[in-house]
């Protein structure tokens, strides 16, 4: 079989494939560095078969710490640098990997013991989801849904899918989750730490918060005209201390940046 023909039956097969969000991530973000396993390689074969098979799961890497959207790479933002982390209490799955939900980000922050952004904005509220995921030698990635809520109301918890749902309001038309993505060691440092908007994303603007963050603003898009009341998703992300921060949430352009201006 000509490779032509190969390269047109893998491209056709992967449009049914729908990825998970766990795959997804590890596909966007280059942080689970780890020592070989089978079960890794296999995962990196698996990821080779996407990039070789011509489609645009996602790009290549070239650059340290690199984001890009569909191939368009975007400013430079500040540098990531190791930090310390406490190494959190909990047991490590086979691939040395620790993963712990807390209750607050309060809490969250307690444990770990890094000074970590906080916001005036987000309050004492019940319906935080907080996660954290770790290779306590190399990285460490830090995740609160409903970091803001801003005028969204009526909360209610789904179980099943481990989620809310909520009413949007006239500002807030979803809350504001925020991640955090930390370097702990110098062979995560020295592999960078890559960041790939796919498919329906565009560059905003990159901007210089109150605080002297150079910040990425990126947006989803939609291939219809949108409804009158429609707000797309932004994603604002900077470099803070060495520590990279990603809020996102359906707002206005001006909100997230009076949200990332609020970050200290």
């Amino acid at each position: 079989m000509e490779r032509s023909e190969v390269k047109n039956i893998l491209d056709q097969e992967l449009k049914d494939v729908r990825l998970s969000h766990e795959l997804k991530e590890r596909l966007r973000n280059r942080a689970f560095y780890r020592k070989s396993s089978q079960t890794w390689k296999a995962f990196m074969a698996c990821a080779a078969v996407l990039i070789l098979g011509g489609t645009t799961v996602f790009a290549g890497y070239h650059m340290l710490n690199r984001i890009q959207v569909n191939e368009e790479v975007l400013p430079e933002l500040d540098s990531m640098m190791i930090v310390e982390m406490n190494a959190p209490k909990g047991a490590e799955n086979e691939f040395g990997i620790l993963k712990k939900d807390y209750r607050d980000y309060s809490d969250l922050k307690r444990e770990l013991g890094t000074k970590l952004l906080d916001s005036e904005l987000s309050g004492e509220h019940p319906y935080m989801l907080c996660h954290l995921q770790t290779d306590p030698e190399s990285y460490a990635i830090l995740r609160i849904d409903n970091f803001i809520l801003g005028d969204t109301r009526h909360y209610q918890y789904m179980e099943d899918v481990n989620s809310y749902s909520y009413e949007h309001g006239e500002v807030y038309f979803s809350p504001v989750s925020l991640k955090a993505e930390l370097i702990l060691g110098e062979e995560q440092l020295a592999l960078g730490w890559d960041t790939d908007y796919l498919g329906m994303y565009r560059f905003v603007e990159q901007y210089v918060s109150a605080q002297g963050y150079r910040v990425n603003l990126v947006e989803d898009t939609i291939d219809v005209e949108p409804p009158e009341a429609y707000v797309s998703e932004k994603a604002a992300v900077f470099v803070a201390d060495g520590i990279r921060y990603t809020l996102t949430g359906r707002v206005s352009c001006d909100t997230m940046k009076d949200i990332v201006d609020s970050m200290k």
